[in-house]
């Protein structure tokens, strides 16, 4: 993923939030597409606030599924010589 999520997406979330009416179905979307997101930037080597932001997101929409910790370049690297 690069840079951010996008201002339509951010926008979107906050809209189903605040929408107590809002169909399921909307919800059930965009938190997948949010979960998938998240997941490209893990892949990806996104950085931190950008998957903050993602998981921030779908707990706003009542996801609360865990999609694991971020693993930063150090973690990566100390991982790698736990092998040896």
């Amino acid at each position: 993923m690069n840079g951010q999520p996008d201002l339509e997406l951010t926008d979107f979330v906050e809209a189903l939030a605040r929408d107590v009416n809002a169909p399921d179905a909307s919800v059930c979307l965009i938190v997948e597409r949010l979960r998938r997101l998240e997941e490209e930037a893990r892949l990806g080597d996104g950085d931190r606030q950008t998957l903050q932001k993602l998981a921030s997101a779908r707990r706003i929409l009542g996801d609360r599924l865990d999609l694991g910790q971020t693993a930063s370049p150090a973690t990566r690297a100390l991982s790698r010589g736990a092998g040896r």
